[in-house]
C-alpha cells in the first residue's frame, strides 16, 4: 500500500504599487506569507525579477511552486512602472503558470 503524497503549496505573488512603492507579496490563498519593497525610482525593470527572487529564496520556494503572479496598481498603464510589472506577471503567467 502506498503512502499518502503530501501536497506541494501552490503559492501567488502580488505584485502592488501604490504611490510610486512597489511591494511584491508573496501569498498563501489569501494570507501574506512575505513581502519585499522596492521604491521605484526608474529602475524597476532591473529589480523587480531578482526581489522577486530573493523573495523566493526567502521562503525556500522554486519557481514552479508560485501558480500566479498578479498585478494590483493604483497608476494607469499609461505608467511605465505598471507596464513592466504587468509585463513581467503575463509572461510569468505564461511561461511558468
Amino acid at each position: 500500500m502506498e503512502g499518502k503524497k503530501s501536497k506541494a503549496k501552490i503559492m501567488e505573488i502580488l505584485i502592488e504599487i501604490k504611490e510610486k512603492k512597489v511591494k511584491i507579496k508573496l501569498l498563501d490563498g489569501k494570507k501574506e506569507v512575505d513581502s519585499l519593497e522596492i521604491v521605484e525610482e526608474h529602475s524597476l525593470s532591473k529589480k523587480l525579477l531578482p526581489v522577486i527572487d530573493e523573495l523566493l529564496k526567502r521562503n525556500k520556494l522554486e519557481v514552479k511552486e508560485v501558480e500566479k503572479v498578479r498585478v494590483l496598481s493604483d497608476q494607469d498603464d499609461a505608467f511605465t512602472t505598471t507596464r513592466i510589472a504587468r509585463t513581467v506577471a503575463e509572461t510569468w503567467n505564461f511561461t511558468c503558470g
